[in-house]
C-alpha cells in the first residue's frame, strides 16, 4: 500500500463493497454546552477525586470516546471497507474543524502523533547551512533540545543555549523579548520558543517576538531569515489567540492534552511563508493536501484516534475559545491568589495573566514536590510534579474543575505543614 490509501487498491476493494457502506452513527455531544455542569458530564472522570494533572493526558469527553469506539468497531468488522470508504473524508474533516479552530487553512496543517514528532519533523526537515545557528532557551523543552542536539550533529549548524530570564519572580514580557532578541545574530537561522513552560507556568509572548523577527528579517534574504518555531502545546486549547495572531513560522502541539483529542494525537502548522524552508522527513499517505498533507507521516495509524480528532475540535468549537480561556483563566487566578497568601507556600508562576495560562507551580516549604503530590492525594486531589532537575509542585485546572473543587483544594494545601 503506498502513498494514496485509496488510489490503485481503491477500485479492486469498490467491486467487492456490499451494497450499503457501512454508516457511521453521530457522536451524542449535546446541542447545549452553556452551562459547565453539562460540560462537566461529558467527561467520566472518578468523582472521587479532584483532578488537577489533565495536563498530562487528558479525558476524553464523551463525543470523542464515541468517534473512537464507531470507528473501531468499523475497522474490526470489515478493516478494508471502513478503511477505504472512510480514511480521506474523515482525514479531511479532521484538518477542516482543526483548521477552523486554529485559524489556518487546512492545507498548511499537517497532523501528528505527539509535539516531540511535531518538533522532529520540522528541526530535522530545516534547511540550514553548517555555517549558520539555532538559536534555544535553557527553558525550552528536552524534546526541543534534544532535536536540536541531533541537527547540529548532522549538519555542522551551532546551537545557542541562553536563558530567557534571570527571576521568575520578576521576570517581565520585555526582558522575554530583549533577551532573545539580543541573542539573534546574523548567523541565526532557527529561533526556538515554548508558548507557556510546564516547569513554571510562564508565558512566553510569542506574538511580541514575531513582530521583532519579521523586522529584522525584512532585511535578510530568503536563506538567511530567522524562522521561529513555537512548542505551543501548553498554549493550545488554553489561550485565545489565532495561529495568525501568534504569526509564527512553525507551531507544533500534541491535541491529547487541552483539546481533549485522542491519545496519540497532534498538529504541526507551517506558515506558508516559511513552508520552503522545511521539507518531510516521513513519506506520506496524504496526496494533494498541500505542504500540510505533504509533512503528514504516512504508515497506517491508529486511525480511530486519528479520525476522532474531530470530534474534540468540534467540542472546543462549541463551548467557545474565548469562553474556555476565561474559565480556565478564573480558575488558575483563583489557585495562585489563594496560594500566594499562604506564608509556608513559594509561588512559581506568575499572577499577571500576561505572564501565565493554566499551569500553577509552587514549593511548600520543608517539603519536597513528590511529597506534596503524595499528601495531596491522600485527600484525594490529583496533582503533578514538573519533571525537571528543579522540580515543583503543579496544578492545572481543567474546563471541568470548579471554583468549589479550587477553595477545596486551597484548603488542604493551607493545612499542609
Amino acid at each position: 500500500m503506498t502513498a494514496a490509501l485509496g488510489t490503485a487498491a481503491s477500485g479492486m476493494v469498490g467491486a467487492a463493497q456490499p451494497a450499503q457502506a457501512s454508516k457511521k452513527t453521530p457522536p451524542s455531544r449535546p446541542a447545549d454546552l452553556d452551562a459547565w455542569e453539562i460540560v462537566r458530564a461529558q467527561f467520566n472522570l472518578d468523582p472521587n477525586y479532584i483532578h488537577m494533572a489533565g495536563l498530562l493526558l487528558a479525558a476524553h469527553p464523551v463525543s470523542v470516546q464515541e468517534a473512537i469506539a464507531s470507528h473501531r468497531n468499523g475497522l474490526d468488522h470489515n478493516p478494508t471497507h471502513y478503511l477505504y470508504q472512510n480514511r480521506p473524508q474523515r482525514v479531511l474533516e479532521v484538518r477542516r474543524q482543526a483548521s477552523q479552530y486554529l485559524g489556518v487553512e487546512p492545507h498548511d496543517l499537517a497532523l501528528t502523533d505527539s509535539t516531540t514528532m511535531g518538533t522532529a519533523l520540522v528541526i530535522n526537515g530545516l534547511r540550514i547551512r553548517p555555517d549558520q545557528e539555532m538559536l534555544t532557551t535553557e527553558f525550552d523543552y528536552y524534546s526541543t533540545h534534544t532535536a536540536l542536539e541531533y541537527k547540529a550533529l548532522r549538519t555542522g549548524a551551532k546551537v545557542v543555549k541562553i536563558p530567557l530570564y534571570q527571576d521568575i519572580h520578576t521576570v517581565s514580557e520585555d526582558e522575554m523579548v530583549e533577551t532573545l532578541m539580543a541573542a539573534v545574530g546574523p548567523k541565526t537561522r532557527f529561533v526556538t520558543a515554548t508558548w507557556v513552560h510546564s516547569n513554571t507556568g510562564l508565558k512566553v509572548p510569542v506574538a511580541r517576538i514575531a513582530r521583532r523577527l519579521a523586522d529584522l528579517n525584512a532585511h535578510r534574504d530568503e536563506a538567511d531569515r530567522a524562522l521561529l518555531f513555537v512548542d505551543g502545546v501548553h498554549g493550545l486549547g488554553v489561550e485565545p489567540e489565532s495561529l495568525s495572531d501568534l504569526d509564527c513560522d512553525f507551531f507544533v502541539a500534541g491535541t491529547h492534552k487541552w483539546i481533549f483529542a485522542p491519545r496519540g494525537t497532534g498538529i504541526l502548522w507551517g506558515n506558508p511563508r516559511s513552508q520552503a524552508a522545511v521539507t518531510p522527513t516521513i513519506p506520506t499517505f496524504t496526496r494533494g493536501a498541500g505542504w500540510g498533507g505533504w509533512m503528514t507521516p504516512g504508515g497506517f495509524k491508529s486511525f480511530e484516534h486519528q479520525w476522532a480528532m474531530a470530534e474534540a475540535f468540534a467540542f472546543h468549537r462549541q463551548m467557545g475559545k474565548t469562553r474556555v480561556s476565561q474559565r480556565l483563566h478564573e480558575l488558575s487566578q483563583q489557585i495562585k491568589q489563594g496560594l500566594a497568601r499562604m506564608k509556608h507556600v513559594t509561588l512559581y508562576t506568575p499572577i499577571d495573566q500576561r505572564l501565565s495560562a493554566a499551569i500553577v507551580c509552587f514549593d511548600l516549604a520543608g517539603m519536597d514536590p513528590s511529597q506534596v503530590v503524595l499528601k495531596l492525594q491522600a485527600h484525594k486531589i490529583i496533582a503533578s510534579t514538573t519533571p525537571y532537575e528543579v522540580s515543583y509542585a503543579r496544578l492545572t485546572p481543567g474546563i471541568y474543575n470548579t471554583p468549589e473543587e479550587v477553595d477545596r483544594v486551597l484548603r488542604v494545601i493551607g493545612a499542609l505543614t
